[in-house]
């Protein structure tokens, strides 16, 4: 959790403005600072269920990589490289920079209701809604590129 509230909310979130009609003063036009909405966007229940398992994947990965066997139900009951914890983190940021966060058409689409951890997770397969609508037109996360951090 340290890493998601350095790269995510530290001196990004502001408690002052809040979360209450974000989505709202972002269809009427109304100026959101893009730190502070993508963070709230990543918050979101659904939305952060859905990432976290990717996270869960990201060290699996990093396991399968070395060639050692795992535990993947008691993944996180173990000690954790310190390289398994910069691919969190390369992943995390690669994720916090993906434009779709910003993005303030999708007001109105992906960000207006909420949503379920299925439709998210969707999202990040495929860069697609289920019924086709286009989230990220780059395609789907590829996990692997997202940690190996920036170039």
């Amino acid at each position: 959790m340290n890493i998601v509230a350095e790269v995510i909310y530290m001196d990004q979130f502001d408690p002052k403005r809040g979360t209450q009609y974000i989505e709202s003063d972002v269809q009427k036009g109304k100026e959101i600072a893009e730190p502070h909405l993508r963070a709230f966007r990543m918050s979101k229940q659904e939305i952060l269920h859905s990432w976290v398992r990717l996270v869960r994947q990201v060290v699996y990965q990093y396991f399968v990589n070395m060639g050692k066997p795992i535990d993947e139900n008691r993944l996180f009951q173990q000690d954790i490289p310190e390289p398994c914890w910069k691919n969190v983190e390369n992943f995390i940021d690669a994720l916090k920079r993906l434009s779709l966060w910003v993005n303030k058409d999708l007001s109105l689409s992906a960000f207006g209701t909420r949503r379920t951890n299925e439709y998210w997770l969707s999202i990040f397969q495929t860069g697609s809604t289920p019924d086709g609508g286009v989230v990220m037109p780059s395609g789907g996360l590829n996990l692997t590129e997202m940690i190996k951090g920036e170039e």
